[in-house]
Order: C-alpha cells, then structure tokens, then sequence
C-alpha cells in the first residue's frame, strides 16, 4: 500500500508542477499514474479470484453468476476510473455520461440473477 501512495503523491506533485505551464503534460501524467496504479491493482485481482470461487464452491451456485459478478466489478471499477479521469480534465458531462453508461450496463448484465431470483421466490411461494 506503500508504493500506490507514495506513486499517488508523485504523480500529483508533478501534475500540479505541469498543471501552469504545460496542462496537456499534466493530463498524461495523470493518465500514466492512474493506468499504473490500475495495473498494480490487478495483482490482486487473482487472489480475489480465487477467493470468489471458493465462496461460490460453498453455495453451490451456477458457475455464470462467478462470471457475471467478475464482469459487473469490471465494469464498475472501469466506469469509476473513466469518469475520475474525465472529472480531471474538466470534463464533467463526459463522466457523468461514463457513470450512466457503467450502471446501465452493470444493470444489463444482472438481470439474469435478478430473473432466477424472481423464479426462486414465485416457486416458494406456490
């Protein structure tokens, strides 16, 4: 955790170095941090993994529901990473329009959970 913040704290003492006389430096700056500490992020992502599948050992549950849950992670770490770098640049209707786009399609991608879970509670309640 050390190294994400003392990467953060550099990249922002250069962005703001950057930010008077060269703002399209500063911007790459940030993206380059910011896709840094995404890939540093990821290293993680196998243990979770693992972690995830062993739970969903436990339960029994399908397999797609491990797959769908991967995938609505994704898409909201994407979305928030999308829209805190177009908040950045000042670019607010962009990343409202990031954000919208993430949740509609996180939103997507569950309804199949959302349908069995409907089908599960209409058989208990027949």
């Amino acid at each position: 955790m050390l190294k994400v913040v003392l990467i953060g704290l550099a990249a922002v003492f250069v962005i703001s170095l950057l930010k008077a006389g060269k703002p399209e430096f500063a911007m790459a700056v940030s993206l380059g941090a910011c896709t840094l500490l995404l890939l540093y992020a990821g290293g993680s992502l196998a243990n979770i993994v693992g972690e995830l599948k062993k739970l969903f050992g436990y339960i029994k549950l399908p397999g797609g529901y491990l797959s769908i849950l991967l995938k609505i992670l994704g898409i909201s770490y994407l979305a928030e990473f999308g829209s805190a770098l177009c908040k950045d640049a000042g670019q607010s209707a962009v990343s409202a329009q990031i954000e919208l786009v993430g949740k509609l399609a996180i939103l997507a991608l569950s309804m199949p959970v959302v349908t069995s879970l409907f089908e599960a509670i209409s058989q208990m309640t027949l």
